[in-house]
């Protein structure tokens, strides 16, 4: 990650994710897809050509693909945790998740990728059931938030954060993987120039439209800059995104 930090109320300008939408059960949904999506793109990279594509770091100062997955996948798992606690404590005080020290102390670049999408999927998945049943005063009930400066903060608030996180990461993942990963089909190789000779002028009017086609079909397309639910990050080309403190 970088030291850019995503906002926690409005619209993020980076990822498009509105705080003030109305429809939380619709954001939950979408957590809960976007979050399947982010492990679908470990487990597709680790299983291609190069399993350690998911383990670069694109700079010194951005996490790696695996590192943002552990990232969610332990955001995923704290905040439905803080769930519960608000639910059973009156005003409860979060204690902070410690996000940069977790990289480093439960090694996320040597994790294994497989497992860390299962349990990313397994998280969102219980968060999701946790936060659909919350009644409209349980949504309002408080907690003692740490991020970004100490403050009362809904869980209906907690459950829009969530989703924000997975919406933003979720395009980091992959943009990283994107850039890193290699072609999964070779780009053809230039006829050589007796190759080229050999051709027949009705021959070079059918390769015509052959080569275009080729053009169209060969060679890999990485997965488009998601306009997010507008989520294109433009803040990726520029390093990557910060991973919002949770």
């Amino acid at each position: 990650m970088n030291k850019r930090r995503p906002p926690v109320d409005g619209l993020c300008d980076e990822c498009g994710f509105d705080y003030d939408t109305g429809d939380l059960q619709g954001t939950v949904t979408t957590l809960v897809r976007q979050s399947a999506e982010c492990s679908m793109a470990l487990t597709k990279a680790a299983a291609g050509p190069d399993a350690d594509v998911v383990r670069i770091r694109p700079e010194p100062e951005v996490w790696s693909a695996i590192e943002y997955a552990c990232h969610v996948r332990d955001v995923l798992e704290v905040q439905r945790f803080r769930i519960a606690q608000c639910l059973a404590e009156d005003r409860p005080v979060y204690a902070p998740m410690d996000r940069t020290g977790r990289v480093k102390q439960a090694k996320y670049e040597d994790q294994d990728p497989m497992e860390v999408a299962a349990a990313l999927m397994r998280f969102a998945r219980e968060f999701g059931a946790a936060a659909r049943v919350l009644t409209p005063p349980q949504l309002g009930k408080l907690g003692l938030y740490n991020y970004p400066v100490r403050a009362p903060r809904s869980l209906g608030w907690i459950i829009r954060h969530t989703a924000h996180e997975i919406q933003h990461h979720r395009q980091d993942i992959i943009n990283i993987l994107a850039e890193l990963e290699p072609p999964i089909i070779p780009a053809p190789k230039p006829a050589q120039p007796e190759e080229a000779e050999a051709g027949t002028t009705d021959d070079s009017a059918g390769l015509a439209g052959a080569s275009g086609a080729a053009d169209d079909g060969v060679g890999f397309v990485p997965p488009s800059r998601v306009s997010d639910e507008a989520e294109g990050l433009a803040g990726r080309s520029t390093g990557g995104s910060s991973a919002a403190a949770v």
